[in-house]
């Protein structure tokens, strides 16, 4: 991602700062309104999540622990959920620390379990977050796909924060902060307005030609109706047609990804927690001192006219690790007795509830939903008889 480093920006009272802004990012000027990050995510999907992350885990333990232990005026909820991160992060940490940095003071049988052990838990951690959050990919990607309904469409809120102090000059006036949320992120409370073609948020600029423009107002939920199966007449007013059905996606959606991505993040623990990964070297530096002694034994081996066994090849990292996440998966299916039976539960609840949250999103059982008399654009049965009063 190319940055353009050292654009200064005007804050408050004639303060400047350099602002750090990825080539593509569409923005406000003078980031005055809240906008949809809809070309970043369109053009930088990879680098503009991990931007987005990498903003909250930063100030998760920097900027908003320090706001709340001094009682800031600007301190929100949404801050205080963000910092959910942090003992999450320390947690791991620390139950990985605390068999794999202490082992050097056990003697040698307990140093080589509790290495082992572990290893198992920092596999498992790195397991379950992956696994978390990829699979609820699998229902969000293609409701997404299918609908064109971006459960996780993200925008960036400008906040006007007020000055920390009672002074009443304007030496701290105009400050801004900005947070990475989400449209849907509120059920009852999404931000419609953002979805409106004539929303000066919408683009991240301001779009004058089409304030006027009332056909293309509502073409995104324009879009979204057709996918829908909704008739062309039945979408005049789109927008009160489309929100209905926005909102329960988006609630199948996030209660079936939830759901199986803790299943499946119990598959990956148990998978981490197997025993082909105790025979696995992590140590970087162990790994390269073998790969030197596979190379020397290679040589003499070549140089004496013998054979080159397998035992004697240090394989590469990544090959190794395939290997090893191959025959755990089989392991934790195929034990004996009730581990055995166990894993195959949970492999299969997992892969079920990722079915049926597809099954319960990509499909509409409304059989009305497209008629006239349902999907009408007036409020008003034309066919009765009406009395103004």
């Amino acid at each position: 991602m190319v940055c353009k480093i050292g654009v200064l920006n005007k804050i408050g009272n004639g303060y400047k700062v350099p602002s750090f802004k990825a080539k593509g990012e569409i923005k406000n000027p003078d980031d005055d309104h809240d906008y949809l990050m809809i070309k970043e995510r369109k053009n930088h999907p990879v680098s503009t999540g991990i931007k987005i992350q990498a903003d909250k885990v930063s100030k998760a333990f920097t900027k908003y622990p320090i706001k709340g232990l001094k009682g800031s005026k600007n301190a929100d909820f949404y801050e205080f959920l963000t910092m959910g991160i942090v003992p999450y992060l320390t947690g791991s940490a620390t139950m990985i620390a605390v068999f794999s940095l202490a082992s050097k003071w056990f003697d040698t049988p307990a140093a080589k379990s509790a290495s082992s052990f572990g290893k198992q838990m920092g596999l498992g951690v790195l397991f379950y977050g992956i696994a978390k959050t990829l699979s609820k990919k699998l229902i969000e990607v293609p409701l997404n796909m299918r609908y064109g309904i971006d459960v996780n469409l993200p925008f960036k809120k400008v906040i006007n924060e007020i000055p920390e102090n009672n002074r009443k000059d304007n030496s701290q006036d105009k400050l801004k902060a900005y947070q990475y949320r989400k449209v849907y992120e509120s059920v009852d409370f999404p931000r419609w307005d953002l979805l409106y073609k004539n929303s000066d948020n919408t683009n991240g600029n301001n779009t004058e030609n089409n304030k006027n423009n009332n056909e293309d107002r509502n073409i995104y939920y324009k879009k979204i109706g057709k996918k829908l199966g909704i008739r062309n007449e039945d979408l005049e007013h789109a927008d009160q047609k489309v929100k209905p059905i926005i909102r329960e996606k988006v609630i199948k959606s996030r209660l079936y990804s939830t759901l199986s991505s803790y299943l499946w993040a119990a598959t990956g623990v148990g998978i981490a927690m197997q025993e082909p990964w105790k025979t696995l070297v992590i140590n970087p530096v162990r790994r390269i001192k073998d790969a030197k002694n596979s190379k020397i034994l290679i040589e003499n081996s070549i140089a004496q006219s013998l054979p080159i066994t397998n035992e004697m090849k240090h394989p590469l990292f990544i090959k190794e690790f395939s290997q090893k996440f191959a025959e755990s998966c089989k392991e934790f299916v195929n034990k004996n007795k009730g581990a055995g039976i166990a894993g195959r539960v949970l492999l299969g609840c997992a892969i079920g509830m990722t079915l049926l949250g597809n099954f319960s999103t990509l499909f509409d059982f409304n059989k009305y939903r497209g008629s006239k008399p349902h999907a009408s654009s007036s409020l008003i049965d034309e066919r009765k008889e009406k009395v103004v009063c």
